[in-house]
């Protein structure tokens, strides 16, 4: 069986990086002028689980808001303006400039739910043969990558891409080369349209970390954002 479907992998997909890239960019390109419920869970051996809640706004490519929803930080904000990035907290004057890749919560940082772009930040080189990955295991071409723009949230990386063109998993490295993060992303079937449902962050950077966080996609409907939703300033203010 894995036989079978390793060539019709084989044959299914463009094997130039670029255009592989660019495939498996488009489901997350599906999400760009949209409003996205998130659910994101720490598990972790011997541990209560730990949760939180977040709403999602994504304008182009360029824009992303998320404000929590949790008791514990309700009406907190991360906004990202390109390479700009600003903590919002509730009763402050100002908004915060921080670091697009600040921590959100547990693995997952802002910038892995909105601005990991494959195409445009990264160049890509397939290495020969296939591998199986995801659940259930299907045969993945695999890539090595390496960030051509400032403005990438990782140096480079390894990415397993499945006969769909679709991302099913990858491994992040920081410039001096130490691998940062692992993530497996899972999509679902919206009106015959595959779209990310979730996935699966693993830091790393912490010798035998056991801990995950599960991210969940709860929903997700389309809008065009008014200027002011992504305006630091009208954010303080709301």
């Amino acid at each position: 069986m894995f036989e079978a479907l390793l060539l019709t992998a084989a044959l299914a997909v463009d094997l130039d990086p670029a255009a592989m890239l660019k495939t498996a960019d488009a489901p997350r390109q599906a999400f760009l002028h949209s409003s996205l419920r998130l659910r994101a869970t720490i598990e972790q051996t011997d541990k209560p689980k730990q949760t939180g809640e977040f709403d999602l706004h994504i304008g182009n490519d360029d824009q992303q808001l998320v404000v929590f929803r949790d008791k514990r930080q309700q009406g907190r904000k991360f906004l990202i303006l390109g390479d700009r990035a600003w903590l919002i907290v509730p009763g402050a004057r100002n908004p915060v400039a921080v670091t697009p890749n600040q921590r959100m919560m547990g693995a997952m940082a802002f910038t892995d739910i909105a601005r990991v772009r494959l195409a445009s930040d990264y160049t890509g080189t397939l290495q020969p043969g296939m591998e199986p990955c995801g659940e259930p295991a299907q045969p993945c071409r695999v890539m090595d990558i390496t960030a051509t723009t400032k403005m990438a949230p990782y140096a480079s990386g390894v990415l397993w891409i499945d006969g769909d063109g679709l991302l099913r998993k990858a491994v992040y490295a920081l410039a001096s080369g130490k691998l940062a993060k692992e993530i497996s992303y899972r999509y679902r079937d919206n009106l015959g349209q595959l779209e990310p449902s979730g996935m699966t962050l693993v830091d790393m950077l912490i010798p035998g970390n056991s801990a995950k966080t599960v991210l969940e996609i709860e929903s997700r409907r389309s809008v065009q954002h008014p200027a002011a939703m992504f305006d630091p300033q009208e954010q303080v203010k709301r």
